[in-house]
């Protein structure tokens, strides 16, 4: 690594024209963190949160998930903003992270998205929250309150279903299926794209270490809070075999 770039590394990043002095590789790998944000957040919304709002058993419930599904769009538009201010192309070109294959049929499994699925947001967001690229790290530094409420939900109302027998089992059902689901979330161990991000500062941590902090968090949260166990995964994820 050049002298140069070494000091590129470490300095703040301050909008899209400092952004383009730094030449195509550093404007590639922002756009890519910031084009998997717009079209992941938006996949949220639609097909967790909004959906889930008939699922609710209660008023305040009702108004709990429309809360949701009203910051999470919220955060999708903030997000396209910054791809508008960088001159990027459809950020939906590409087809959203598989978690979000995941169907949401009862309120408890749309509970435990939230204590999961929004659990690994936090992570990466924690990691961008000390980006290169100012307008990202200000963006993650201003949405992690946001997020972090929805984990707090899930993780209080999870506790309140553990606490019925009846429902332990599916909570612990839909736990086990999302974190094992989830692991993808963060890329393959082997990434290049993640070796140009930790080049450039846009990101500290590799995908491994990212996903290994997840499923500490998951862990703490199964087996210390709600007392189940947790499913035997591996923090290493090489991708599919195509």
């Amino acid at each position: 690594m050049s002298d140069t770039l070494g000091v590129l590394m470490n300095q703040v990043v301050s909008g899209p024209e400092e952004a383009r002095t730094l030449g195509d590789e550093y404007i590639t790998a922002v756009s890519k963190i910031v084009n998997s944000h717009v079209r992941n957040e938006a996949a949220g919304a639609a097909i967790f949160d909004e959906p889930s709002i008939a699922l609710a058993p209660t008023p305040r419930e009702k108004w709990l998930a429309c809360r949701m599904a009203m910051e999470e769009y919220g955060h999708h538009l903030k997000f396209n903003k910054l791809a508008a201010e960088l001159g990027l192309e459809d950020p939906h070109a590409r087809s959203p992270l598989s978690v979000f294959e995941y169907e949401v049929g009862s309120w408890t499994e749309y509970v435990m998205t939230k204590a999961i699925v929004d659990l690994a947001e936090v992570v990466l967001m924690e990691d961008l929250s000390h980006c290169s690229y100012l307008p990202l790290r200000k963006l993650c530094r201003s949405l992690m309150p946001e997020e972090r409420f929805h984990v707090g939900f899930g993780t209080t109302t999870a506790r309140q279903l553990v606490a019925d027998p009846a429902k332990r089992d599916d909570v612990r059902r839909a736990a086990h299926e999302l974190i094992t689901m989830t692991l993808p979330f963060f890329g393959r161990s082997d990434s290049r794209n993640n070796e140009v991000f930790r080049r450039w500062g846009i990101k500290r941590m590799t995908n491994d270490e990212c996903r290994t902090e997840f499923v500490r968090r998951t862990r703490a949260l199964l087996e210390d809070e709600l007392g189940l166990d947790h499913p035997e995964v591996d923090a290493r994820w090489h991708g599919t075999s195509s």
